[in-house]
């Protein structure tokens, strides 16, 4: 018996020694200091302004467009920026979607695409009211430039189109390629993506890069890094919404059965919050925890990151405790519509719900849908997939491929002292259709902390404003 405790101490021992040994050496990447930035060019500010001041919000449905203020964004883009449609070969898309084609002087060489997206979600007529300045108004105070789509997406378009402006205006000349692809559509259905994709397919053109909105920098979501973490998008989570239908007969509010259509699918909504589908981590988020893990402060957050192998259970429990991290470990289940009911004295027929899931890269929306049904395991609850739309999730785009790191080197041009780490996608971008043409997709935009995504006071930094304004620059000068 001593014997084996002595066996079991020396293994514990060791295995602490294995521990730490591993968790000391994990040293950070030595710090970088960020160039000088260079100073926006004149009028830029007001240029974005005038842009958010444009309300262009896309319907659902392409006939109830408000073309006229699609088309007076064209004018605009036309008018602030001649020598881009002096210089560029402009191919328009289906009305409302462009393509630039910057020729460069090796031809040989795959082109890089830099690209954004210029229409916005509405504006919640209920919530103007809180807003701290007009959603459309491009206000410019307490440091930042206020209205719905300066973050997303107007700040890339614009700071694309300003840096490309001021480099044509230098006379740079690229030895890559460069195709300036802007989209009207992707807050709808994204059709315009995938024209454009298929428009280059028909040409036979594929990519060396491909720059798209997406990750960020962020300063507040880890307590134990001090330095800014760069999350840099290199794979989406999937897409697919089902539908709860129970049907049953209905009658007088006064004399109700035991169960009803209602209860029946509250009932299959709450096991559905419940039990949602197991954590687990995906090769970009175990990358992404790798990287960062040299940078804590905290001895024994860094020993679980450090040793993911022993540790990887107890760090997915920790993620699944806020709802940022644990939307990257696991596939999303949330009821986002009900529907059943005519009035207070009727017991309805029907009721329905709709159910949004992301899904991890492993599964797929029809495993999604049998997880659903098994879990509910009630006939009386049909489910089926809502046809408008669904998607696998994407391919990935590798961490040690020289599209990631030739965004790593624009990132650590304009930000200092950066944490650059690969990232999965948990919303959809127009860039996931790109992966057809592409193995380097990248997502990511220089804002730090950005708040306002599709709700009350969205907003961006000046500061923010001048690092894309750099950024993009630096990824137009690295085709030479």
């Amino acid at each position: 018996m001593k014997n084996i405790l002595k066996i079991i101490g020396g293994i514990s021992l060791l295995l602490l020694i294995v521990l730490i040994v591993k968790t000391v050496s994990n040293k950070p990447i030595v710090q970088n200091d960020a160039i000088s930035l260079a100073p926006l060019p004149e009028h830029a500010i007001q240029h974005i302004s005038e842009a958010i001041q444009m309300a262009t919000e896309t319907p659902n449905d392409f006939y109830q467009y408000d073309s006229a203020t699609f088309f007076a964004y064209r004018k605009f883009i036309e008018r602030t920026y001649p020598l881009v449609h002096q210089k560029l070969t402009r191919t328009i898309i289906d009305s409302f979607h462009y393509i630039y084609e910057w020729k460069g002087t090796d031809t040989s060489k795959l082109p890089i695409v830099l690209m954004a997206h210029y229409d916005v979600v509405p504006v919640e007529a209920s919530a103007v009211k809180l807003w701290h300045a007009k959603p459309y108004g491009g206000e410019v105070k307490e440091k930042y430039i206020w209205g719905r789509g300066v973050l997303d997406d107007k700040s890339s378009m614009i700071s694309i189109l300003e840096a490309t402006e001021a480099q044509l205006k230098a006379g740079f000349e690229p030895k890559q390629s460069i195709f300036l692809c802007f989209g009207g559509d992707e807050e709808s259905n994204g059709r315009g993506a995938i024209a454009m994709v298929k428009y280059f397919q028909s040409k036979k053109q594929r990519f060396d890069l491909v720059v798209d909105e997406g990750g960020e920098i962020s300063t507040e979501d880890n307590k134990h890094i001090q330095q800014p973490i760069a999350s840099v998008g290199v794979g989406e989570k999937g897409y697919v919404t089902m539908v709860l239908s129970v049907q049953k007969a209905g009658g007088h509010s006064s004399i109700p059965e035991k169960s009803s259509t209602i209860g029946i699918l509250s009932k299959a909504l709450h096991t559905i919050e419940e039990n949602q589908i197991p954590t687990r981590l995906t090769p970009p988020i175990k990358a992404y925890l790798e990287r960062i893990s040299s940078y804590n402060n905290n001895f024994f957050e860094k020993m679980k990151l450090s040793n993911l192998w022993l540790f990887e259970r107890w760090v997915l429990n920790d993620m699944t405790q806020n709802r940022s991290s644990n939307a990257l470990v696991r596939t999303t289940l949330v009821p986002t519509v009900v529907n059943s009911g005519v009035r207070d004295n009727v017991i309805p027929t029907f009721a329905t719900a709709m159910v949004n899931s992301r899904i991890l890269p492993g599964e797929t929306p029809n495993s999604v849908k049998s997880y659903v049904e098994k879990l509910i395991n009630d006939t009386n609850v049909k489910v089926s997939i809502y046809p408008n739309y669904e998607s696998m999730p994407s391919s990935t785009t590798e961490v040690n491929s020289a599209a990631f790191k030739r965004v790593e080197a624009a990132i650590r041009s304009v930000v200092k002292d950066v944490v650059v780490a690969p990232m999965l996608m948990v919303g959809a971008t127009d860039s996931r259709n790109y992966r057809a043409i592409s193995n380097g997709v990248i997502n990511f935009t220089p804002l730090t902390d950005a708040k306002g995504y599709h709700g009350i006071d969205e907003r961006m930094l000046i500061s923010d404003f001048e690092k894309c304004f750099n950024y993009y620059t630096f990824l137009i000068q690295s085709t030479k």
